[in-house]
């Protein structure tokens, strides 16, 4: 079910957001391969930067440009390895790839799982994403107003496009512009609400981050409200005598009810037994 971009009136997809799911098209090609380039670039890009930074410093060391210079030099090797990869990309997301980039953001899965999410927008049936595929996928889940989109694969793919510095954390700084030129300022805001609570502390380098998991968490919440008061979903709830938990289960809804009380009364007020869902306190 797609939940991200829910309640979105220019359903098509904008040039930063083009832009950005070619690049987390480009990183998932052949991502098997490259995780191990990237597991030695990341750390030393991340030096490389902090030692930049001293070197600003008039007390700076010759031992620092020095060192400076040696990891400019290894990071430029990496990145060629990178392009090395690419060069031999055939431009086609595999179950390897996909379940090896799940793997790197934290997430527990299997093979059969990368193979599900893969299958859900496999158009051609060859087992892999292309680059067409990933795009009709994204302009699908954009334009979806039921929650009925499939949309695992739509979830990875978001997170790695609001990721710009492919750190594996989204920051409220990352994901500003691109829900910006989407939404305008003031459902931008209710948006970063969704993704990071109503407490945005400027924490982290970007204001405060999030993980993968946590970010999951948050858009299937979305999703699940979305579908549950989408026309479909309420003729659902209607035939289970007006309980979404008999639709949806109860984890489900004790979940939604943790993060939304008030949404979780008012989907569960035709229901029978409202005792579960009461706000908590």
């Amino acid at each position: 079910m797609s939940g991200t971009y829910e309640g979105n009136e220019a359903a098509e997809i904008t040039p930063q957001e083009e832009n950005q799911l070619r690049r987390v098209h480009r990183l998932l090609c052949d991502y098997g391969a490259k995780k191990k380039v990237l597991k030695l670039l990341r750390p030393k890009q991340d030096q490389l930067e902090k030692l930049r930074q001293s070197a600003d410093d008039e007390q700076a060391d010759i031992l620092v440009a020095s060192e400076i210079q040696s990891l400019e030099t290894d990071v430029e090797k990496l990145r060629q390895d990178l392009q090395e990869i690419e060069k031999k990309s055939d431009g086609l997301v595999s179950c390897v790839d996909l379940l090896e980039a799940l793997k790197t953001l934290g997430r527990k899965a299997q093979k059969k799982d990368a193979e599900a999410m893969i299958w859900e927008v496999d158009e051609d049936l060859d087992g892999c994403v292309s680059w067409d595929e990933m795009r009709l996928m994204f302009q699908r889940n954009i334009r979806d107003t039921t929650g009925l989109e499939p949309s695992q694969l739509f979830n990875v793919v978001m997170f790695l496009i609001f990721d710009l510095d492919e750190d594996g954390m989204v920051s409220v700084d990352e994901t500003m512009e691109l829900l910006y030129a989407r939404y305008g300022r003031h459902k931008m805001e209710d948006r970063l609400k969704m993704l990071f609570g109503d407490d945005m502390k400027e924490e982290g380098k970007g204001g405060g981050e999030i993980d993968f998991v946590t970010y999951l968490r948050a858009v299937e919440k979305t999703q699940l409200a979305t579908f549950l008061q989408s026309n479909y979903g309420k003729a659902l709830v209607n035939k289970k005598q007006g309980n979404p938990e008999r639709v949806v289960g109860k984890a489900l809804m004790d979940d939604l009810a943790a993060s939304d009380p008030a949404l979780a009364a008012k989907l569960m007020a035709g229901a029978p037994n409202q005792a579960s869902h009461k706000t908590r306190k």
